[in-house]
């Protein structure tokens, strides 16, 4: 009796704990933790979500808040949006104490794979420092964050997806572009 009844319970709590875990594996079966979490504004940059606690990814910060970051710790910006797309000089807002970036993700409204690999590679290259990774909205953002979780980690498309979500990605045209580009990417 005590086995009809333990043995669903079990079955049913593992399936849970399975569904929740921060865990996850790719396509190889490497397990790796994926560690999102909201973090508290900077500035006027309010929907902060943190990867891992070292990479920030966000909308775009206000003259002020990038005149601030080097006093919240930040060392690297990376701004995923195409020159030009504000107006104001953000480079130069930022200041000599922070590297900074701009690689546009986006071109005639699709994800550039060279944008995906130029990012991932200045995010290993700043490896262990406070970086923040920015677009307009977050959504740019997190959706380069499901390319690369494809691309460089060789995780199922639907995984990545869920997972851009829960980093930011809240617009459904972001994920139309993000799914065209999986689909692209799973073909070669």
């Amino acid at each position: 009796m005590l086995k009809k009844i333990l043995f669903p319970l079990i079955s049913c709590l593992t399936i849970i704990l399975a569904i929740i875990s921060p865990v996850s594996a790719d396509a190889h079966g490497k397990k790796h933790i994926i560690d999102l979490r909201a973090e508290s504004p900077v500035g006027n940059m309010s929907n902060i979500i943190s990867l891992h606690g070292s990479i920030y990814m966000a909308g775009q910060p206000d003259p002020v808040t990038l005149g601030l970051l080097g006093d919240q710790g930040f060392e690297v910006v990376i701004n995923i949006r195409r020159e030009g797309e504000v107006d104001f000089d953000e480079r130069t807002l930022v200041g000599n104490n922070l590297s900074y970036y701009n690689i546009p993700l986006l071109k005639d409204g699709k994800i550039q794979d060279a944008a995906v690999e130029k990012i991932h590679a200045a995010l290993s290259e700043n490896k262990g420092k406070k970086i923040l990774l920015h677009c307009s909205s977050g959504n740019r953002v997190a959706a380069w964050f499901g390319a690369h979780l494809v691309r460089d980690m060789g995780y199922a498309p639907d995984k990545a997806i869920a997972l851009a979500k829960e980093a930011g990605m809240t617009k459904a045209g972001m994920a139309k572009i993000l799914r065209g580009y999986l689909d692209e990417l799973v073909k070669k």
